[in-house]
């Protein structure tokens, strides 16, 4: 059997699969203690727990304690010899430009300053910081001054992260933010993580733990402990697989709508496949390179506060509490279905707490129960189409790393989340496209949680000419036979990618494939003096074969 939990802001969902199938599901309030909120889902599932061979999460707690600022204090000591000052781009407080540079290709030219190293890391722990990322500039060509610095401070911080193992991909100041992140999180992800494994232990599940990341994959514990920011945007991530695991229609472009209690994501599959962000996610309008699906969250929601300023009417964004037909004390879309009896909820508690709004916009309580919900998807809808507008403005690419040709122009919408069937007329109408809302809506993220490949990336970088084989991710460096060619390094990286499964977070089972590579001679006069080459190489991504749909 396997676990799917999604730990919603509003809900936390689970779905038990066996044998490809459903066998079990549940929707529940998310209380503040998010581990008693996992272990009452699992109870109300009434499954018994033997057999069960795989638990995956989808949880909000990286990204929340980012977004609120929630985390520990955390410093960067970055080196990145002369020209434009990083700082001017870092957004932290906590921020030490050091001595020491790389070039492009990884030689060395500025060497790195012991005692000024040491006396940031002394600045840095008097200030209260707890860990501390550590970049350099080209690192992912030479990772030697960024191993160097760490060994130089770890004894100080309870966290040390190196900036070259977050990405292989360059890009300076999105590694300054990922690192950064992926430092601050850190405490918060392995108290979770020690905390769930105790929980789960003390049911008598002692199954591996996986958690979904922003890609749409999972990967194990350990490694979600060691590189907790990939964790961020995951329950976006898991709408989106949820979808294609309900998609009954593969070919096509389909909007997928997930409207929660809180927030509504938005997103696209493309004959079946999630588009990708190719550069990295933005988290609180901070650039990153976490590789992530393409998502956009709209804060309007089931549960969302309906509220009027001065002659416009609000629908979120922000939740607080339960809606009034549920026992809550907020005026929400919620209470509007059950005004217009469209939703089995307390009527006259509804009525109750929609009445002095109503007559503030001059409307009977059907007539703004009416509007709130107009308002509501025409609010969806605007966004909606301002997503496919700014994914139409780029390259696409799909969460397979392929480049897709044409306008993205979406033919229907799939509908999940709580109040998707309560929806789902009102989007057919305002979108004017077929709108479908699959079984298990309900709990879909769930289901994708469950679902989803366990996957990982890895980049390698060849200079034949210095001699060096890198690969940032598994900090791993070796020597480069000036005879390597591209199938050399093709080879050595499917090996390594296997290799190095446990590190990486992967199950024992490993489907990898080359997504990208580059091989360009350097030529000095008249002759080659060798090869700079590049190789990315990913687990397939995308949903467990094993599932047998709906």
């Amino acid at each position: 059997m396997i676990l799917g939990i999604d730990i919603g802001g509003t809900h936390t969902d689970a779905v038990c699969l066996q044998g490809g199938t459903i066998l079990s599901t549940i929707k529940t309030l998310t209380g503040e203690d998010l581990v008693g909120s996992i272990l009452e889902a699992i109870k109300g599932l009434g499954i018994s727990h033997d057999g069960i061979r795989r638990v995956v999460l989808s949880t909000t707690l990286s990204t929340n304690a980012i977004v609120e600022k929630k985390h520990a204090k955390t410093g960067i000591i970055c080196s990145a010899g002369p020209g434009i000052d990083p700082g001017s781009f870092f957004f932290g407080e906590a921020f030490h430009h050091v001595h020491g540079a790389m070039d492009h290709r990884g030689r060395e030219y500025i060497p790195i300053d012991r005692g000024e190293v040491l006396h940031a890391a002394q600045r840095m722990k008097e200030s209260g910081c707890t860990g501390v990322g550590v970049v350099s500039k080209f690192s992912v060509r030479n990772a030697a001054h960024e191993t160097a610095i760490a060994s130089l401070v770890k004894d100080s911080f309870s966290h040390v992260c190196l900036g070259h193992t977050m990405s292989g991909s360059l890009n300076f100041p999105r590694r300054l933010n990922t690192t950064y992140f992926n430092a601050a999180v850190m405490p918060v992800q392995e108290r979770f993580v020690a905390s769930v494994t105790k929980a789960l232990e003390h049911l008598g599940i002692n199954a591996p733990l996986f958690f979904l990341k922003a890609d749409g994959g999972t990967y194990a514990s350990a490694a979600a402990s060691r590189l907790p920011v990939e964790t961020i945007l995951s329950g976006p991530a898991a709408s989106l697989m949820g979808a294609v695991a309900l998609n009954s229609r593969p070919q096509g472009t389909v909007l997928v709508l997930d409207v929660g209690g809180t927030t509504t994501d938005i997103g696209i599959l493309v004959d079946g496949i999630p588009l990708l962000e190719p550069t990295g996610v933005d988290i609180g309008g901070v650039r990153t390179l976490v590789r992530g699906l393409k998502v956009l969250s709209v804060g309007a929601g089931g549960d969302s506060c309906v509220s009027i300023e001065g002659d416009e009417l609000l629908i979120g964004p922000g939740r607080s509490g339960p809606p009034a037909c549920m026992g809550g004390s907020s005026p929400t879309p919620m209470d509007a279905f059950t005004v217009l009896g469209k939703y089995d909820g307390d009527a006259r508690a509804a009525s109750r707490i929609l009445a002095p709004l109503a007559e503030r916009m001059s409307l009977d309580i059907s007539q703004f129960s009416s509007r709130i919900i107009a308002d509501m998807v025409e609010n969806i809808r605007q966004k909606a189409s301002e997503f496919i507008e700014e994914v139409n403005s780029h390259p696409v690419y799909t969460i397979q790393e392929m480049l897709h040709p044409d306008l993205v122009q979406p033919d229907r919408v799939i509908l999940i989340g709580g109040p998707a069937a309560l929806l789902k007329p009102y989007i057919a109408e305002a979108f004017g496209l077929e709108c479908e809302v699959p079984g298990q809506a309900m709990v879909a993220n769930a289901l994708g949680a469950a679902l989803a490949r366990t996957t990982a990336q890895i980049t390698l970088h060849a200079d034949t000419q210095i001699g060096k084989v890198t690969c940032p991710e598994l900090n791993m460096e070796k020597k480069a036979p000036t005879s390597m060619d591209i199938e050399d390094l093709k080879t050595l990286g499917l090996n390594a990618i296997r290799d190095n499964a446990a590190m990486l977070g992967l199950s024992d089972r490993v489907e990898a494939q080359v997504i990208e590579e580059q091989s360009f001679n350097m030529i000095r006069g008249f002759s080659t003096v060798g090869r700079n080459m590049r190789v990315k190489i990913q687990t397939r991504p995308g949903i467990l074969h094993e599932w047998r749909g709906q």
